[in-house]
């Protein structure tokens, strides 16, 4: 990790200068207005320092550029901001907009909408745009369907919406659980505080034991939170579950051994916010370590584009293995979903969109987001 120490007038000076030397994945760990004592030449003024840090073998190209310049998906690199959450003390909100700043100087420049000569395809641009999904990612979209197309074709708005579907479903993973079934017997659900994730969890049991008729049983590991494992074990005592809540992650191993002839043992996981995550530490590595866990991340489709990425990249630590979005019912943008399955390259394995346990919990292909980021405008 190396760690530098900005100096300039203004902070937006500050920033660049950041930006230039450490790239866009750039963790600002201090931002002040400071006096400058010495022969330089800001001496009795003062000035912006920043105190920023980035991995020593990152790569500090701007998100959203390849090596060969060309115009692709912000990365998704979980080593950096996750390990970096667990080494620092709590971020203020001074670091979001920091981080607002340096998002807004990295992003991907988007060639003229003028290139879009055809009313049509400028229309489906924004439309996109207006879904939420990322400019840069919505002209992806639209320039190359468009190369795709006859000239008769791309005035034809059923073909070049279809042609538009066909590039996004090439842009994201499809592999996903099938027939409800995770592809591993432990389950684990993390994420943010507020997403959903105990009712999620339970949704996902009724369907298992109800449906499917498999053995299942509730952990949780949300033992600190009022209220949280009274949560759990109602939605248990309703399915006829059993439930049992798990004080410390060192607990987990043993208790996922003692409880290897169910057919799901499935894991509820302590919310906590994208900055906070170093009381999850121990469980986080846990989690990281143990191959034979399958890890959803949830999040809410109601989370800001920015807000989201920043959520991904924190939870990388955990290193899911698959994406689960809740309150879709909440919401008429779906773009961020978009934005963040061609992004983190991860499968997306169930959606919820209501209250109802289990009718509003659904298992999707990720191209079936396709044609609800398409057709919700």
């Amino acid at each position: 990790m190396k760690i530098k120490t900005f100096y300039a007038k203004t902070v937006a000076d500050a920033l660049r200068k950041v930006k230039e030397e450490f790239g866009s994945d750039a963790l600002i760990l201090s931002t002040k207005e400071t006096p400058v004592h010495g022969t330089s030449w800001l001496r009795g003024k003062h000035a912006a320092e920043i105190v920023a840090a980035m991995d020593d073998g990152s790569n500090p190209e701007p998100d959203g550029y390849s090596k060969s310049g060309e115009i692709a998906g912000p990365a998704y690199a979980p080593s950096q901001d996750s390990v970096a959450a667990l080494q620092l003390p709590k971020i203020d909100q001074e670091y979001t907009e920091m981080r607002r700043v340096l998002f807004s100087l990295a992003r991907p420049t988007v060639p003229s909408t003028s290139l879009f000569s055809d009313a049509i395809a400028y229309e489906l641009y924004q439309d996109l745009v207006a879904n939420e999904v990322d400019e840069w990612l919505a002209y992806k979209l639209l320039d190359e369907a468009l190369q795709n197309l006859t000239p008769e074709e791309r005035g034809q708005r059923a073909a070049l919406a279809k042609t538009v579907a066909h590039v996004a479903r090439g842009l994201i993973c499809t592999d996903a659980a099938g027939d409800w079934l995770p592809t591993k017997k432990v389950v684990a659900f993390v994420g943010p505080t507020g997403v959903g994730k105990t009712t999620a969890i339970a949704k996902l049991a009724a369907r298992l034991a109800l449906e499917n008729r498999k053995k299942v049983i509730l952990l949780t590991t949300d033992t600190c939170r009022i209220g949280a494992v009274e949560q759990l074990k109602t939605y248990a005592g309703l399915l006829g579950l059993p439930f049992r809540p798990i004080t410390q992650a060192s607990e987990l191993s043993q208790a996922i051994q003692d409880l290897s002839q169910r057919d799901y043992i499935l894991i509820d996981t302590a919310g906590h916010g994208q900055r906070d995550l170093g009381a999850m530490h121990e469980l986080m590595q846990y989690l990281q370590e143990s191959p034979d866990i399958e890890r959803h991340l949830v999040l809410s489709a109601t989370t800001k584009p920015l807000d989201m990425r920043e959520v991904v990249d924190r939870f990388a630590i955990c290193n899911p293995d698959r994406l689960l979005f809740t309150k879709l019912d909440e919401t008429s943008t779906f773009g961020p979903i978009f934005n963040e399955l061609v992004r983190t390259q991860k499968p997306l394995s169930y959606i919820a969109d209501g209250q109802r346990v289990p009718e509003d919990f659904h298992a999707v292909r990720g191209d079936q987001i396709v044609d609800i980021v398409l057709n919700a405008h």
